[in-house]
């Protein structure tokens, strides 16, 4: 049985410099996050496994993919006309996942995706990181880009619990035949409405309906820490998600990243001054059984550092291999 890791993560291309840099970590595997792959409504089964193929071919392992495109499934999202073909090409990309060996698609419920008010706050010693502050965003201001679809705007969260289990009864079953695990993210911002439309995964209760909903073995959590922190009462969300779902085999992968503050505003920053103390959270995901990977997110931006962000990720991977470690030492010391 594998054992708690860390994995690179967010990476959008298999390039060649990203990962040699993550084998000289010490990284074993990897996410990928949206990555460019060919394909206007779904991802093939031969691009899947080529893409699998160009990892291992650096002693990696592709632990799993995170998010299809926007435009792959926004008519699933909202419930407009054309969400039923949508949801075939969904259906597919999930065959074709399991046949190339991917064992994970994570997925989120934002039609309106990620929001930030700000990418250049100073942070740490003048490092630039993201912030949100929802009186900004109410004037429509989001400074990160994302296919929108004006066409449905929705405010009645019902109607969007609607979608979300029209969604799953479609999806669920094809998964569970292709061994496929379903990965779902929290928002980001966690608000139950941002720009005329509704969110639904804002608090701990949202998720366990969720859970309700797909009954299944196929469906679990990409538990991002950061968006956990940025709810209301920020650092005891993230202690309640785990502790509840941590037993139940719910938490496929772990986002690690935290924020200072929670909505309506909050700025990110680095690992270890944020809400909660990441010490008390390994120590936790052990107490649980927690075995997936955690990994790299959201980083702040460094002097001299690349647009991914090299340097920033070296030191967050780095932070938890160092939590990791003393928690086997710890445990070996009893």
């Amino acid at each position: 049985m594998k054992r708690m890791r860390v994995a690179g993560g967010q990476l959008r291309d298999v390039d060649d410099e990203s990962l040699r840099f993550l084998k000289q970590l010490g990284v074993d595997s990897v996410q990928l996050n949206t990555p460019y792959l060919p394909g206007e409504h779904r991802w093939e089964f031969e691009d899947l496994l080529r893409m699998r193929l160009q990892v291992e071919s650096y002693g990696l392992e592709l632990e799993a993919i995170e998010n299809v495109p926007i435009p792959f499934y926004d008519k699933i999202m909202l419930g407009l006309p054309g969400r039923d073909e949508q949801i075939e090409h969904y259906q597919a990309t999930i065959r074709h996942a399991g046949r190339a060996g991917i064992p994970i698609l994570g997925h989120h419920f934002m039609p309106n995706f990620v929001w930030r008010t700000s990418l250049s706050t100073a942070g740490r010693g003048g490092a630039l990181v993201t912030a949100f502050d929802n009186r900004e965003a109410a004037k429509g201001i989001n400074l990160i880009d994302y296919p929108a679809n004006r066409e449905g705007r929705i405010a009645d969260e019902e109607i969007m619990w609607r979608n979300y289990s029209y969604f799953l009864e479609a999806v669920i079953p094809v998964a569970e035949e292709a061994n496929v695990k379903l990965a779902l993210h929290p928002d980001d911002p966690p608000l139950r409405e941002l720009d005329g439309v509704t969110r639904l995964f804002h608090g701990v209760d949202s998720f366990k309906r969720a859970m309700a909903l797909a009954d299944s073995e196929a469906w679990g959590l990409n538990l991002c820490l950061g968006c956990c922190s940025e709810m209301v009462n920020g650092a005891s969300n993230v202690m309640e998600m785990i502790d509840y779902f941590g037993p139940k085999g719910k938490i496929l992968y772990v986002h690690f990243r935290d924020v200072q503050g929670s909505v309506p505003a909050f700025q990110e920053c680095f690992i270890g001054e944020g809400n909660y103390d990441p010490a008390e959270v390994i120590v936790r995901l052990k107490r649980v059984g927690f075995n997936g990977f955690l990994l790299d997110d959201h980083v702040p931006r460094v002097v001299n550092d690349t647009d991914w962000g090299h340097r920033a990720r070296g030191h967050a991977i780095g932070y938890m291999q160092g939590l990791l470690r003393m928690a086997a030492y710890a445990d070996q010391e009893r």
